[in-house]
């Protein structure tokens, strides 16, 4: 009996180790299934900048330069990328677009009549790179031919510039919190990132603007004519506000300023100035800056004024910080009082 039942047991025991040696190994615990990736957001990998391009094209994108390297008269500064506020660029050439410009200005004074007409055509096709060129050529040739043609091309390209002329500017401009410092930075594009597109690189000649996120867009304060009216006219106040070319900014004003404190409240003036003083020539025989009491302001510490009044509306002619001050008494004294303003920046 224990014969017959042996082999029946050994072949169960075989059997069920073949099967158990058979089994699939068990795969770790990967736990529950993950996320895709997040798109990239700028605002979780540092500061944010406004970047604005030629084509008025406005990104938020936080800029990836561990630093920028700036070339001084005094040597090269490195400041790190998180202390940078604003970049202002000044003028370069996209690669290859100098030699075209040059060999069409030669063609200017080609002896054939063709050629000539087909080099003006190349230098309008080329747009606003070439205007500085044009500008010292119409200087500084001597060829009738030459200077007519380059007159005509610079002519049509400055007109296509609108309200906001065309500045060259050999040095790149760099602030910080602490201090704002001119020289030539050391890089053709940056590396940002930007929401939607993730990492990328923007070169230096598509970039109008750069400025930090952080920078005031609105705000409101207070306008002392005893100190931004002196009959100096050299007072102003630099504002929070700060505008890149063509953005569209409101100023609006109230209150009343004494502008003869001697006799008060005779000569009240409210921000839009004290009419029936217009072309007047201001105290000390320096030219009146717009209307006495009147406000008056300026894009950049070297900025042309212009008037601003009780309430102004209009684009910015350059990059910068807006400056505000009062057009200062008629009679060579100092005013008293103060406006109230506020500046809204409203539009790209």
């Amino acid at each position: 009996m224990f014969r017959q039942l042996f082999p029946a047991a050994a072949l169960v025991a075989v059997l069920g180790w073949v099967a158990s040696g058979a089994q699939p190994e068990k795969q770790p615990d990967k736990g529950p299934p993950q996320p895709p990736p997040a798109k990239a957001d700028p605002k979780s990998d540092g500061t944010v900048f406004e970047l604005r391009t030629l084509d008025d094209t406005v990104m938020k994108v936080v800029l990836l330069e561990p630093s920028v390297t700036l070339v001084t008269r005094y040597g090269k500064l490195s400041i790190p990328a998180t202390e940078v506020r604003r970049l202002e660029f000044g003028f370069r050439y996209p690669e290859g677009i100098e030699t075209k410009i040059d060999k069409a200005l030669a063609d200017l004074g080609s002896m054939e009549f063709r050629t000539r007409e087909d080099a003006e055509q190349a230098l309008a096709e080329i747009g606003h790179f070439a205007i500085p060129t044009l500008r010292r050529t119409v200087k500084s040739a001597t060829d009738p031919e030459v200077i007519r043609r380059a007159q005509a091309v610079l002519k049509l390209l400055e007109s296509k510039q609108g309200d906001n002329k065309f500045e060259v500017r050999d040095y790149d401009t760099v602030e910080t919190a602490e201090f704002t410092v001119k020289g030539k930075l050391e890089l053709a594009a940056l590396k940002v990132r930007t929401k939607y597109f993730g990492d990328t690189t923007v070169k230096l000649t598509d970039i109008k603007a750069f400025r930090s996120v952080g920078s005031a867009s609105g705000a409101e304060f207070s306008l002392d004519a005893g100190k931004y009216a002196k009959t100096t006219q050299t007072d102003w106040l630099e504002t929070s506000i700060e505008v890149s070319t063509g953005q569209q900014f409101e100023v609006t004003a109230s209150g009343k300023i004494d502008q003869w404190p001697q006799g008060p409240g005779q000569y009240m003036s409210e921000a839009g100035g004290l009419p029936g003083y217009i072309g007047r020539v201001g105290p000390n025989g320096l030219p009146q800056i717009g209307l006495p009491g009147q406000i008056v302001g300026k894009i950049g510490a070297n900025g042309t004024p212009f008037a601003v009044g009780a309430a102004y509306k209009g684009k910015a002619g350059d990059n910068g910080k807006l400056y505000l001050r009062i057009g200062p008494s008629p009679w060579n004294c100092d005013s008293t009082g103060s406006y109230k303003v506020k500046v809204d920046v409203t539009g790209p």
